[in-house]
């Protein structure tokens, strides 16, 4: 397909396209709710609370279909404890507790979401601390939610994108499409636990060492939904370049996929130009592949790049669209 067709196509992309409601449950938020105009809060991967001491708390929830439940149930349990430790790491941080809520009433349902539970509790090295359990219920639903902490001069936000930035993917190319969802790219089945956590640590290293300016991990959206949240929330512009994209994904996936998957070990990040081998450096120590698939710039945009030809994605100065700055 052209470029103008791309667009199309990921902008009727399910994973896109049901984030056009967030900026008016975002605003009124904002707007209504006690402190909702708070840093750090609403538009974060995580919220990042205050403490007294020298780290936030931060928290982050989550939640998992209602078909993949029904169908997959043990991958759903599994799949709510990693979308919560991903935005737990994304803002530089370490998940230390999860809590979770459970909703069915086939009891075989009920079991294979606890034991998913289990094995990403033991995967990701977090420990499961509260809960809720409702095994009478119309509906089926695994939610959860995770803290964790970060120095508060380590905090990694969404935010912070600057002009010249380029837009960095960080992600373990040893992985496989996913068997519970077809459009993730699974690096954690069959995996230790300590080269999960390992790859996780990533963001540690790189938070500790000041080396991003921004950073969101690669969720349902896709590597081009999340590089629009990232964008509007730093309230600036850019390009995804489609070619720097198709050289480096893995060769199993078509692009078409492969720009709309969940990235189970995957983060995209604003790196300074001087900061860029540096961010390589980290990346190659913990078994995480680097590419630079993009720039951010001060336009009210992000477009997509093949070639000479260039189509907008997003145009943000028509109004709020995904994750708009606070």
């Amino acid at each position: 397909m052209n470029l103008e067709e791309l667009v199309r196509f990921l902008l009727d992309f399910e994973g896109i396209s049901r984030k056009f409601v967030l900026p008016n449950i975002i605003n009124k938020l904002r707007r209504d709710s006690f402190g909702g105009d708070s840093s750090h809060f609403l538009g974060e991967d995580s919220a990042a609370i205050g403490t007294d001491c020298d780290d936030f708390i931060l928290l982050t929830t989550d939640a998992i279909v209602e078909d993949l439940c029904l169908n997959m149930p043990q991958a759903a349990g599994f799949n709510v404890v990693l979308a919560n430790v991903m935005d737990i790491y994304a803002a530089g941080g370490i998940p230390n507790s999860f809590a979770v809520a459970l909703s069915y009433s086939d009891p075989h349902i009920g079991e294979m979401m606890l034991q998913g539970l289990i094995d990403a509790s033991n995967a990701f090295r977090v420990p499961i601390v509260r809960g809720h359990t409702n095994p009478a219920s119309t509906s089926t639903y695994v939610v959860g939610s995770s803290t964790g902490s970060v120095l508060k001069g380590e905090l990694l936000t969404a935010g912070g994108a600057l002009p010249g930035d380029s837009l960095v993917l960080l992600f373990d190319k040893v992985g496989a499409r996913g068997r519970a969802y077809e459009l993730g790219w699974d690096s954690v089945t069959g995996c230790e636990s300590s080269a999960i956590v390992e790859r996780l640590s990533v963001m540690n290293d790189l938070a500790h060492k000041h080396l991003l300016n921004a950073s969101k991990d690669v969720s349902a959206a896709g590597l081009v939904g999340t590089a629009g949240m990232l964008i509007e929330y730093s309230g600036k512009g850019g390009v995804i370049d489609i070619d720097a994209v198709e050289k480096s994904r893995p060769k199993s996936i078509p692009l078409k996929d492969w720009l709309r998957m969940y990235i189970s070990l995957g983060f995209l990040v604003s790196v300074s130009h001087a900061n860029i081998s540096a961010v390589r450096k980290v990346a190659e120590d913990h078994g995480m592949t680097m590419t630079e698939v993009g720039v951010v710039d001060d336009s009210t945009s992000l477009r997509l790049r093949r070639g000479p030809e260039v189509v907008t994605m997003f145009d943000f100065s028509k109004g709020p669209i995904l994750t708009p700055r606070g």
